[in-house]
């Protein structure tokens, strides 16, 4: 990437926005060019932090290791967004890793460097880390944002519900107003009789089309956007579809926060499948208790 081309990239980034021409010339000189195929080790989490990384192109995904060996997605970042701030300030081990997500371009600001370019401006400096504290804070209210929905949502799948459209419709009612600005939503549940999309349950104040209730072709995706403010969602067990959920934002979203919304309604998505397919286990067992006690009583 060419000199004024990073310096480009810079000025888009909140850290530098107020920062003048000559200075980001200056900081765009300590930049280093780095690419990543998809699904490469960007860092580790618990690896020992060396400075902080700006996304020229691509995605990159931030995730936390889990007990049992997986990961759960943080964030995904997309061009115009940095990543591992806190290993600006000091030698400590990254709380979180980072993967690309597609083929992805990246420039590495190193912590000595950086302490290099502030020393220049003391005045420059204190604003770089007032900006700083500024994205932190946005990024703990946000994850604070998802936990809470999910503790929310959580609570909600260990009460006792009669069918999938019930459990959907109180689901519904208790995502919605988590999500980040006004949105919409509608659930459908798959009923296997007539081999149909039967509505469950609706939220918000837009109204959606015949279209979010069409039965989901075999091959669609588990998560897609229809325009830049509809998401779709559609929960599968390994054998059998269970439902669908369209999700709708008041206003158009970019990259960056369609990214963020998909990520944090996946994640929802997972729980009302598990949740589903626990219902639909209990149905079941509960359908062969009875056909089992008529058997023996036909028996005597």
């Amino acid at each position: 990437m060419a000199a004024p081309d990073r310096v480009a990239l810079l000025r888009t980034l909140p850290l530098f926005v107020r920062f003048p021409e000559e200075r980001l010339t200056a900081l765009a000189a300590y930049l280093e060019p780095l690419s990543f195929a998809d699904g490469a080790e960007i860092f580790p989490e618990g690896s020992i932090g060396d400075g902080l990384y700006f996304t020229a192109s691509g995605r990159v995904r931030v995730t936390k290791n889990l007990a049992d060996g997986g990961r759960k997605d943080l964030a995904s970042l997309g061009p115009g967004e940095c990543l591992g701030e806190m290993a600006l300030l000091d030698a400590v081990a990254r709380s979180a890793g980072a993967y690309a997500s597609g083929q992805a371009e990246l420039l590495r600001l190193k912590r000595d460097d950086l302490k290099s370019w502030l020393a220049a401006d003391a005045a420059l400096a204190m604003e770089f880390f007032a900006s700083l504290v500024a994205i932190q804070s946005g990024r703990l209210r946000r994850t604070s944002t998802e936990l809470t929905l999910i503790y929310d949502l959580s609570s909600l799948l260990i009460e006792p519900a009669t069918t999938p459209a019930s459990l959907l419709a109180r689901a519904l009612e208790r995502v919605v107003p988590h999500l980040d600005g006004e949105w919409s939503a509608c659930a459908y549940a798959y009923n296997p009789y007539n081999e149909e999309m039967d509505l469950a349950g609706a939220a918000g104040k837009e109204t959606f089309g015949p279209e979010a209730g069409a039965l989901p072709a075999k091959t669609a995706a588990e998560q897609s956007w229809t325009d830049d403010r509809t998401l779709t969602l559609v929960l599968r067990a390994p054998k059998k579809l269970l439902a669908s959920l369209s999700f709708r934002a008041a206003a158009a979203l970019d990259e960056s926060r369609r990214a963020e919304a998909a990520r944090t309604l996946t994640a929802v998505s997972r729980l009302l499948t598990s949740a589903l397919e626990n219902l639909d286990f209990r149905a079941d067992e509960a359908l062969r208790r009875r056909l089992q006690t008529r058997t023996n009583a036909q028996g005597f």
